[in-house]
């Protein structure tokens, strides 16, 4: 049977990752509304279905598993369904997946957030449409006609939906935050274009800002992800250097030299730590932010809360001095860009299209989207987890028992939508009545004013997600390209006048065309020109900024 044998090889698998996955209680569980952690009894068969869960390590033991815990138990008694949930670790979720599919024995809901990865086992053809199961599923539904970006995404070329998603709230994601205290100290002014930055990193680096008579500090980080935040100051998403020119997708070689030039200038002349290549997780450059020795602290993921109530503080207590603010991205020679954003519209979930109860499946997640199941997920149990605050959005009185007890909820309905309700929203996680926090909630605001400027260009034509997904043949191109190119680049940076931005971008070129990368142009061309008009581009992302400006309101 499918269910014993996606059950050996995801023990199997997940056992060589570190992680063995236990079996779920044979014994039925009860139907009616109890509250979460209650008791199991019998009841009726359900519908069953299995569903992976992503593993990120946040279930406490005192919990259980991702197995069986308190919440699985309470979507089992609550809901319309017998769900078997398949946790998979996320570091090592696109193998353990691709394993499952190769086998037949993948799990009937598969959540994953990686868009190449389930674009791939779409062109398997293993995924089911979705079109005909909305009727099970009028929760999602609701959120489509609200939202109909979610349907436009979640359509493949076959012009079939067959992904489920979220919205999400759109917040600044890479950030540029700078030591005002070590302009007041230098007598800068706060850097308005690339050139200026380029002259106050070096500024940060070689005029001892701290005092201290050591040159123990740099200007700037460009180490692991912040490399990629670094080149979209000159209009380059991340990896992908693809813009619009004259109604064509072009892969912009003439920004590419400009971003590797202004990081060759950037080590050639000491304002970077000379030895970023081996941060590879920028836990390096994050320690020497955090203890004061830093300038420029490119944060590629910022998470708001944390980042503004624990490493300021952890700042200020080895720095006392220390002063932060955010900076908006320079101008480059090409505009003025923001960084990248959350992206709103994420497609997180689809079916095997070897589902044997598919009605099962779409009732599993209508029940997960309705409100009241919804609240539970990402708050936990009111009057144990929450109460509610004078604005109606919930307060958590014990913050490290709800981490423990409920923070890991959410992970059983991926697709559930925080940027519908303002009470998911950032800003209200904090609480102005504490300092600490009131400053946090200031910087959190000005950023965003900041970085979620429509005035401003977005590097690139479309969100990382939403770039389409290309064939097995096109991506082994781009995966090979990506890792030479990049190498290329390094080489550059590192090598100082024997090996030129110029010529390094010629070699580039080179061992694009050679490779290949043309098909790829050619592809995303063809694309582009048959979906310009329906697919989720860089202008839509102001309109859901937009409306949700409106539901902050």
């Amino acid at each position: 049977m499918m269910r014993n044998s996606w059950k050996k090889l995801a023990g199997v698998s997940l056992l060589a990752a570190g992680l063995a996955i236990g079996g779920c209680s044979s014994e039925k569980e009860a139907g009616g509304t109890q509250a979460a952690g209650g008791g199991e009894s019998a009841t009726a068969a359900k519908g069953q279905v299995s569903v992976v869960i992503q593993d990120r390590g946040s279930v406490a033991s005192t919990e259980g598993s991702y197995e069986s815990n308190r919440w699985t138990k309470w979507i089992k008694d609550t809901g319309p369904v017998d769900p078997t949930f398949v946790p998979v670790l996320r570091s090592e979720s696109k193998k353990l997946l691709n394993m499952m599919f190769a086998s037949g024995s993948a799990p009937d809901i598969i959540n994953e957030t990686n868009a190449a990865f389930r674009n791939n086992i779409y062109e398997q053809k293993q995924l089911l449409p979705l079109d005909d199961l909305l009727q099970y599923m009028p929760n999602y539904k609701a959120l489509m006609d609200e939202y109909p970006q979610l349907k436009q995404v979640g359509t493949k070329p076959d012009g079939k939906l067959y992904e489920i998603g979220r919205v999400n709230e759109a917040n600044p994601l890479h950030i540029l935050f700078i030591r005002t205290d070590w302009l007041k100290e230098l007598g800068l002014e706060m850097p308005k274009t690339t050139e200026e930055l380029l002259q106050v990193a070096q500024a940060f680096a070689d005029k001892d800002p701290d005092k201290n008579g050591k040159r123990d500090t740099y200007g700037i980080n460009i180490s692991y992800y912040s490399d990629g935040a670094v080149n979209e100051l000159f209009g380059i998403q991340q990896e992908h250097s693809w813009g619009l020119q004259d109604g064509k997708i072009v892969r912009q070689w003439d920004k590419e030299l400009a971003a590797l030039t202004f990081k060759k200038q950037l080590y050639e002349q000491g304002a970077i730590d000379r030895d970023y290549i081996s941060d590879k997780d920028g836990t390096k450059a994050k320690q020497d932010f955090l203890t004061g020795k830093l300038g420029i602290y490119v944060n590629y993921s910022v998470s708001w809360f944390e980042f503004t109530t624990k490493d300021l503080v952890t700042l200020k207590g080895n720095v006392p001095t220390a002063v932060v603010e955010p900076l908006a991205y320079p101008k480059s020679p090409f505009g003025q860009y923001t960084g990248a954003i959350d992206n709103p519209i994420q497609m997180t979930t689809v079916f095997n299209a070897n589902t044997k109860n598919p009605q099962a499946a779409a009732e599993y997640v209508n029940f997960i989207l309705v409100p009241s199941t919804t609240e539970m997920l990402l708050k936990g149990e009111k009057g144990v987890h929450w109460t509610e605050g004078d604005n109606g959005c919930a307060v958590i009185p014990d913050a490290d028992k709800w981490q423990t007890e409920a923070g890991y909820a959410g992970g059983y309905g991926l697709f559930l939508s925080r940027g519908t309700d303002k009470c998911n929203f950032v800003a209200n996680q904090f609480d102005p009545s504490d300092p600490v926090q009131k400053e946090g909630l200031d910087m959190y605001l000005k950023a965003k004013d900041m970085y979620l400027d429509p005035t401003k260009e977005y590097p690139g034509f479309t969100l990382g997600d939403h770039i389409p997904g290309l064939s097995s043949d096109l991506d082994v191109i781009r995966t090979n390209t990506l890792k030479e190119i990049t190498d290329i680049y390094v080489k550059a940076v590192v090598n100082g006048k024997g090996y030129s931005a110029e010529q390094a971008v010629k070699d580039a070129e080179a061992a694009w065309e050679k490779a290949g990368g043309q098909k790829i142009i050619d592809f995303m061309n063809e694309w582009y020109e048959t979906n310009k008009d329906t697919a989720f581009l860089s202008d839509d992302i102001w309109t859901i900024v937009e409306q949700q400006k409106e539901l902050a309101k």
